[in-house]
């Protein structure tokens, strides 16, 4: 039997070679799925990923500069030699143009990663004007041999690889910022998305403004009059007290004519001696005059005298 074909060796509780393998690459994804959801692991993953894009996008603008840097010196050299220092500065003018064109750029992404647009018609206008001047210059060289009839001269590729590199060189600096705007968006919102949001703190409306009372001085003055004192309410007097100061009654006599009399103030009707004598039997005069002596405790009283 060869090696292959013997089981793998288990353990008592039947974990093989194959499911420890498994069991360790189970255990990898999980803790990598906290890993991925991190916030700063998506900011690394960004940066390293955009830095690799950005030096391949400068690499070839580079390339692609060099390209249109002869077309231009070409034009504007024209039949001088190097002796002539019209030569040499001929080839600063496109890596000028090109530098204004990657300043301009990346001041745009900085601002558009905010939400800004540069909104002013002269920032499109200076980067269309740099684009058609560097286009140009590349262009019209390899066009003369067909403006002077030199048909033989003219090279067709030449002329449509001068017309479209400049066309490429101006799309990698108008994609570089964007890029870069992108990038930093997509690290900002990892971070707001990890980040709870602030709760709202209530807002305190200050101390409330209370009224100032007006002084005495200001309040109107009433009219003196003889009736200027306002009678103070009837108070329930004590009957227990108000008839035996008349009679000698016993106290559940007393407590009776005082329960009947709460009753009749309840219901609302007078207080009669029929209510009275109900309670006990009193003669007629009796039973009267522990009415009397009832409504008279009862009425309200104004500057020591009752109120008729």
């Amino acid at each position: 039997m060869s090696e292959h074909d013997q089981p793998e060796a288990t353990g008592n509780d039947g974990r093989t070679r194959r499911v420890r393998k498994l069991g360790d690459r189970i255990s990898e994804a999980r803790r990598l799925r906290g890993l991925i959801r991190d916030p700063d692991l998506q900011a690394v993953e960004m940066e390293r990923n955009g830095r690799r894009t950005l030096a391949g996008l400068w690499f070839f603008l580079a390339l692609g500069l060099v390209f249109t840097t002869t077309g231009v010196q070409q034009f504007l050299a024209g039949k001088t030699t190097p002796a002539d220092p019209l030569w040499w500065a001929a080839w600063t003018v496109e890596p000028m143009f090109a530098g204004l064109l990657i300043v301009l750029l990346n001041f745009e992404a900085v601002i558009l990663s905010h939400g800004v647009e540069p909104d002013h018609h002269w920032w499109s206008r200076l980067k269309r004007v740099l684009l058609t001047s560097t286009l140009l210059m590349n262009v019209i060289p390899q066009l003369l041999p067909l403006l002077t009839g030199r048909w033989a001269d003219f090279n067709a590729g030449s002329a449509v690889v001068h017309a479209i590199i400049p066309v490429i060189v101006y799309g990698i600096a108008e994609v570089i910022p964007v890029i870069q705007a992108r990038q930093r968006q997509v690290i900002l919102a990892a971070y707001a998305a990890a980040d709870p949001p602030a709760p709202e703190q209530p807002v305190d409306p200050g101390p409330a403004e209370v009224p100032e009372r007006p002084e005495v001085s200001e309040l109107p003055e009433r009219p003196a009059t003889a009736s200027t004192e306002r009678p103070r309410p009837a108070e329930r007097p004590d009957t227990t007290s108000v008839i035996g100061k008349s009679m000698n009654l016993p106290a559940g006599v007393l407590q009776g004519i005082s329960d009947a009399w709460e009753l009749a103030n309840a219901e609302g009707r007078e207080f009669t001696a029929a209510d009275v004598r109900q309670v006990v039997r009193l003669p007629e005069p009796v039973a009267a005059q522990i009415v009397a002596d009832l409504n008279a405790a009862e009425k309200p009283v104004t500057n020591g005298h009752p109120v008729a």
